[in-house]
């Protein structure tokens, strides 16, 4: 599809569209759009395009979605349809789960056979491609800063290989957000005011009548959520998992002791001290992030978490040191180490000394899904286990069973782990690094529990008296 094609009015694009479309010399453009103003069929237009004038080329569409993805392959019929231009379409996944989705358009021109692939949106997928790339609804991609950090090189390999990158706003922690907001790339953004005065319809959702972006943002029942779906705004807020409310109902300043570096003599002796098993969780860094070691007592399915341990830029041996004493400890029941990447040292030396006491956990996979999850309607069989791990981690929080230090950093830290739910249904958790970690205390807190319920626990969970006095207390 050329200039000359659109001039012959054979697909009507509106100017944000039509200024999109015809860029075929930016890198990267990223599309700050409202919904439904037609995002879906300019990217879809683009694709087109690319292998109807660079014959035999290779565009490859990230989707957040597997509905998304069935739904950018009909734009792309549909394009094909109003220019008269042959192509086929195929469902090449291996099975109905998301992450095997596999879709491809082809269309042949001068004998040479192009193609646009949707695939599931992960890092993996993203070190595949070679050619154009599109991220459709990024902002609602899980491991978004992954997914770029594995497309970026391929991108700068070859000056012909060209980005779009397209979402509405999904809070600001994600790398959409980043993109849309450093000044660093080109921005289309184009909210739904400026839409509708370029001829978008607006329609009311009971009486089907015309109405205006004033009038649709008066009716609508959260404003905030509103205008970040329409008006192009970041809700900072957006899908916390743990609220204020919960983090300072868990945070106590006469529980427990934080430790910078190593265990102080008073930590210590809370362990030693300590009338019922200990459990503890351990999130694995080496520079810029902590690493995180939280100790709790768990009397039943209440834990209080008596010493916590914050350590940074310590090599590994240096850390499997500061966990001997507390693993050598006789009421010391399990810890659970995160063993992704870097953390599979650490856990395999530790294990090796107290192997009926370490619990490896690596975060790239999947487990059964849970009975909480269930209970939110989830018909999967499997999740992710950090989703997992963060909805246990959430019941302890929403049924008043945990008690930690009251202290800034963890309580920063327990804010960043947001509930992601994509258009297509699908959930996941996300929490992205920034200056001051990467959730590190929230995933330490989350090791824990993970590491009581992998195991004999003892007392099944029964609500306390005093935990009742205290809720009616609170309601009065």
């Amino acid at each position: 599809m050329s200039t000359q094609l659109l001039n012959q009015s054979l697909i009507r694009f509106r100017e944000y569209q039509r200024e999109v479309f015809l860029d075929r010399v930016t890198g990267v453009v990223v599309l700050h759009w409202s919904r439904q103003i037609g995002k879906s069929f300019t990217l879809a237009s683009w694709a087109v395009d690319r292998l109807l004038t660079r014959p035999g080329r290779l565009v490859t569409v990230l989707s957040n979605s597997r509905d998304n993805g069935a739904e950018f392959v009909l734009k792309c019929q549909e394009v094909c349809n109003m220019l008269g231009v042959a192509m086929t379409s195929a469902d090449l996944s291996s099975g109905i789960e998301y992450d095997n989705m596999r879709f491809e358009v082809t269309i042949t021109v001068k004998g040479r056979k192009g193609r646009i692939k949707v695939l599931a949106a992960n890092p993996r997928t993203a070190r595949g491609f070679s050619g154009d790339l599109i991220l459709d609804e990024f902002a609602f991609h899980e491991d978004s800063m992954a997914i770029w950090e594995a497309a970026e090189p391929i991108l700068s390999s070859n000056p012909d290989f060209l980005c779009r990158i397209a979402s509405t706003g999904n809070g600001t922690r994600n790398m959409f957000y980043r993109m849309a907001t450093e000044g660093k790339f080109k921005v289309s953004r184009v909210r739904r005011t400026d839409a509708y005065k370029m001829g978008v319809k607006i329609y009311d959702a009971n009486t089907r009548q015309p109405i205006t972006p004033d009038q649709a943002r008066e009716q609508a029942m959260d404003k905030a959520a509103y205008d970040q779906n329409y008006e192009c705004t970041f809700a900072s807020e957006t899908g916390s998992l743990l609220t204020h409310e919960l983090i300072n109902g868990a945070a106590d300043g006469a529980t427990g002791i934080i430790c910078e570096q190593t265990w102080s003599e008073s930590a210590m002796t809370l362990l030693v001290n300590a009338k019922h098993p200990l459990y503890a969780g351990c999130d694995v860094a080496r520079r810029h992030d902590f690493s995180f070691v939280p100790v709790g007592e768990f009397d039943g399915a209440y834990c209080h978490v008596l010493a916590a341990l914050r350590m940074r830029d310590l090599r590994l041996p240096d850390q499997k040191r500061r966990l001997e004493p507390v693993l050598s400890l006789p009421n010391f029941k399990r810890i659970a180490i995160d063993m992704t990447g870097l953390g599979l040292g650490l856990f395999e030396f530790t294990e090796e000394k107290f192997p009926s006491k370490v619990i490896g956990v690596d975060f790239s996979t999947s487990v059964a899904v849970t009975k909480r999850i269930q209970l939110e309607g989830r018909k999967s069989p499997t999740v992710k286990v950090t989703e997992a791990m963060a909805v246990d981690l959430l019941g302890y929080y929403e049924d008043r069973r945990i008690k930690h230090p009251c202290d800034a950093i963890y309580r920063d830290d327990l804010r960043k782990p947001e509930r992601v739910t994509t258009p297509g249904g699908r959930v996941s958790i996300a929490a992205t690094r920034d200056e001051a970690g990467h959730a590190d205390h929230f995933w330490g807190n989350a090791l824990m529990i993970k590491a009581y319920s992998s195991g004999p626990k003892g007392p099944a969970f029964k609500p306390r008296l005093f935990d009742q006095a205290a809720t009616e207390t609170a309601v009065m």
